[in-house]
């Protein structure tokens, strides 16, 4: 082809034709289209794209596959294949071939990968340089690099870029070159974004631009004895022996360090750090951490161990983003902390809210960010103090009440589990008041305490005077007719465990726990119950009643269940005597002769006895008054008391 129509520019069915005839554009594309045919080439040419293909010296071939129905994502439409080379032909204008060249070939490059599905935005300015945004990070480290940065100065790569960036400043760090390219690190995000938006905007000697490629990156190094023994130098000049503490501010930025990479965020420096204090300092007292970009805190948690006397830390201008991530360094037992100029700092309005989280983890913490603080409420008690005393069954204030407290249960949770609780009316006092409370936190558990929900007097439920006034039981006929009311029970004595906190002359005041089944139950399954009953107990008439009583009803759990009812069942008490097995000796509180006389008389009164017979039985009920009209009312029904019993002498 000659080379004097090199620069001419053909355009087909667009009405120009610029620099040659149709004729010769015709036979030049069917010459082409044949010579493809001919080397199995599949495709036909479009005749406009033949405009500039024989201008050159080598030949530039181009084909399309043809459509084979619709299959696969490359399918390119016949009107950006037409716009695409008619821009190209009148890219062939200018005199520089070897730029429009390099244009045209971005140019095609852009347009096969601007497809569906490409990661370049639709509609993106042809040679517009697409980057990637470089965002702040934890560690605010940014890498900064040069190809083909090798070729020039250091000074002029730096000059070149302050310049370009004023007024923003920036300080380069770790500056070195490699076969390909220059690289450095900045530390400051505004400076990172500012150098990226100078890219491409330096000219260079040669006449080239220079390219800025900035992304989030830190420098790396690698932990080995070289560099243990760096950071230990230069760890030397920053103690202090008179104080006890060690200055590692901004330690990454130690004119000793210039060189190598060594940032405290980093894990594999910190433990470095840490072991090296541990080895050379480990009474340490204080220690600064400032400014030191530390955002997690998880590698600080050896320092409990590693360094037990460390009293003071600081760790004020880093990124420690929440009050939790103090949680992994709380077995410190500092009294002075700084955290001033931290993410965390920022989310509290109140100072109050923020001094009470920290010191949930540093409970001896008076100075804080620089402001002393009230001494913390504590008690000084040695930590071999601080250990719970051994468990015990039951607890009894004083052991003169263990055979008092023995024997009112007994006869109580006699009658309870009888057919008929009538009989308690001379267990509760004319007064008394008489409160239910059932559990049912858990699903299902008002279902199964269904029963008892009807008495419940939760206050978190009851929220109305009204309602917790109805609830409270108050007098004895209101309490023995509730308790009448509710399941007929069997409790199981081995089970309970007692503790009377309160025994005097005039009132004793006890609490017992236990589990009990409930019987004559239209189900085949046994209801379990556990049970706790707070008694406030005073002398009445010779004997005891109950002035005040609270019950609450829960479940069994499952390891009551497989521990009760273990022994066999019995109408006696004799199997209650474990209640009080405390070691204690047990000392019998009898009533004086009057109050004897008067104890007699009332049973002769009420049973019809003789004094003889009535004295008979309060001595073998221990003058026990309800013990001793329960005895008589049994034994009568069964026809065993003789009738001289009630011969009047």
């Amino acid at each position: 082809m000659p080379r004097n129509i090199r620069n001419g520019n053909f355009r087909g069915r667009g009405g120009r034709n610029h620099g040659g005839d149709r004729q010769f554009y015709d036979s030049a594309a069917k010459h082409e289209n044949d010579d493809r045919v001919e080397r199995g080439g599949g495709g036909d040419w479009n005749d406009r794209t033949r405009n500039d293909r024989n201008m050159t010296d080598v030949k530039r071939r181009v084909s399309f596959k043809p459509f084979s129905g619709g299959r696969g994502k490359g399918r390119i439409n016949e009107n950006q294949i037409r716009a695409h080379i008619n821009d190209d032909d009148e890219a062939m204008g200018g005199d520089t071939f070897d730029g429009d060249l390099r244009v045209r070939m971005n140019n095609r490059k852009f347009y096969r990968q601007n497809r569906s599905g490409s990661p370049i935005p639709r509609g993106a300015a042809k040679g517009v340089n697409i980057r990637k945004k470089i965002s702040p990070s934890n560690t605010s480290w940014y890498e900064v690099k040069i190809p083909y940065g090798q070729k020039y100065e250091r000074d002029f790569i730096l000059r070149s870029i302050q310049h370009a960036i004023s007024p923003q400043m920036f300080i380069p760090l770790y500056y070195k070159t490699t076969d390909t390219c220059a690289l450095f690190f900045v530390e400051d995000f505004k400076a990172a974004e500012a150098i990226q938006k100078a890219d491409r905007t330096i000219d260079t000697p040669d006449g080239r631009r220079l390219i800025l490629q900035v992304r989030n990156n830190h420098p790396v190094s690698t932990v080995n004895e070289q560099l243990k023994a760096r950071m230990k130098q230069a760890m030397v000049k920053r103690y202090n022996s008179h104080t006890k503490s060690l200055n590692l501010e901004k330690f990454h930025a130690d004119p000793d360090l210039s060189d190598i990479f060594c940032a405290l965020f980093r894990p594999q420096i910190i433990l470095a750090a840490i072991d090296i204090i541990a080895e050379h300092i480990p009474e340490l007292e204080a220690l600064n951490l400032n400014d030191n970009k530390l955002y997690m805190l998880d590698h600080l948690k050896s320092m409990a161990v590693k360094i037990p006397h460390l009293k003071v830390l600081y760790l004020a201008k880093n990124r420690i983003p929440y009050v939790n991530t103090l949680d992994s360094i709380k077995n410190l037992k500092l009294v002075e902390l700084n955290l001033e100029e931290n993410p965390l700092r920022q989310r509290y309005d109140d100072n109050t809210v923020y001094v009470s989280e920290v010191r949930k983890r540093f409970p001896k913490v008076i100075k804080l960010d620089n402001i002393d603080l009230p001494p913390p409420i504590s008690f000084d008690i040695p930590e071999d103090d601080l250990k719970l005393p051994i468990a015990k069954a039951s607890f009894l204030c004083d052991g003169g009440g263990a055979d008092l407290v023995r024997q009112f249960l007994e006869q109580y949770f006699m009658l309870y589990d009888s057919d008929n609780r009538q009989p308690l009316l001379e267990a509760y006092h004319e007064h008394a008041m008489f409160s239910l409370t059932v559990n049912t936190y858990h699903q299902n558990n008002q279902q199964k305490l269904g029963v008892y929900v009807s008495g419940n007097r939760n206050l978190k439920h009851k929220t109305d005077l009204e309602s917790r006034c109805r609830s409270l039981k108050q007098g004895r006929l209101q309490i023995v007719s509730h308790l009448s009311g509710l399941p007929p029970t069997k409790h199981d004595l081995q089970s309970f465990a007692v503790d009377l906190t309160l025994f005097t002359p005039q009132m004793m005041q006890l609490t017992v726990t236990g589990v009990f089944k409930e019987r004559k139950n239209n189900s085949n399954i046994v209801p379990l119950r556990s049970f706790q009953r707070s008694l406030v107990i005073v002398p009445s008439h010779g004997g005891f009643c109950i002035r005040n009583e609270t019950v609450h009803i829960n479940n069994a759990t499952r390891l009551q269940e497989e521990k009760c009812f273990k022994q066999t069942d019995s109408n006696t008490m004799a199997a209650a005597a474990p209640i009080v097995s405390t070691g204690m000796v047990p000392v019998s509180i009898l009533p004086d002769d009057n109050t004897k006389l008067q104890m007699i008389q009332a049973l002769a009164v009420q049973t019809g006895m003789n004094a003889e017979w009535s004295k008979r039985c309060l001595e073998e009920t221990n003058w026990d008054y309800p013990r001793a009209e329960f005895a008589f009312s049994e034994l009568h029904k069964q026809n065993r008391i003789p009738p001289e019993a009630f011969l009047k002498h």
